[in-house]
């Protein structure tokens, strides 16, 4: 195992048990943008990548990179009121994205980790996400639960809205 790294360098495997270090950091909304390009807005080239979200007073933008400096996931979190109930404050966590080579190493989990703990450290009550139904399983792994009722396709995609309470027991 590779302690504080991604599993095994897939693009290595099988074979060599090399492992690719990454850190999660602080980035500019622009910054983002290419992997939001590549994984998320694909078929897309019409929109705009900026989102008026990436302006939103207290937004932040967060990325992994690897030991090359390329990042290789990234998410955007902003304060954000839900259309369901939820407690107060509450944060939006958007445009996750983490590249398919390193889609389950635990990539994704860094960013929802270091996106919980800053938003805990900001007093929320709340974050919610509306997430494809192709990372729904990811979603629920990590604690969130579905809201009933909150399912809608965008451009064929299908989306459920998920939320996690971080309510102290």
């Amino acid at each position: 195992m590779c302690v504080g790294q991604t599993a095994p360098n897939r693009a290595s495997w099988p074979g060599t048990l090399e492992c690719v270090a990454w850190t999660v950091v602080e980035v500019s909304a622009a910054q983002t943008y290419p992997l939001r390009q590549e994984l998320l807005r694909e078929d897309r080239t019409d929109l705009d990548l900026h989102i008026p979200d990436d302006d939103t007073p207290g937004a932040f933008h967060l990325a992994v990179k690897d030991d090359a400096d390329r990042i290789v996931g990234v998410a955007t979190v902003v304060p954000a009121t839900p259309e369901f109930p939820a407690a107060i404050p509450a944060w939006r966590l958007r445009q996750m994205a983490v590249t398919p080579r390193q889609q389950g190493a635990g990539i994704g989990t860094a960013l929802l980790g270091a996106a919980l703990s800053r938003v805990r450290a900001l007093g929320g009550a709340t974050l919610w996400a509306e997430a494809r139904d192709s990372s729904l399983g990811f979603y629920l792994a990590h604690g969130m639960q579905p809201v009933p009722g909150r399912h809608h396709r965008v451009a064929g995609v299908a989306y459920s809205d998920v939320v996690l309470s971080l309510a102290k027991p």
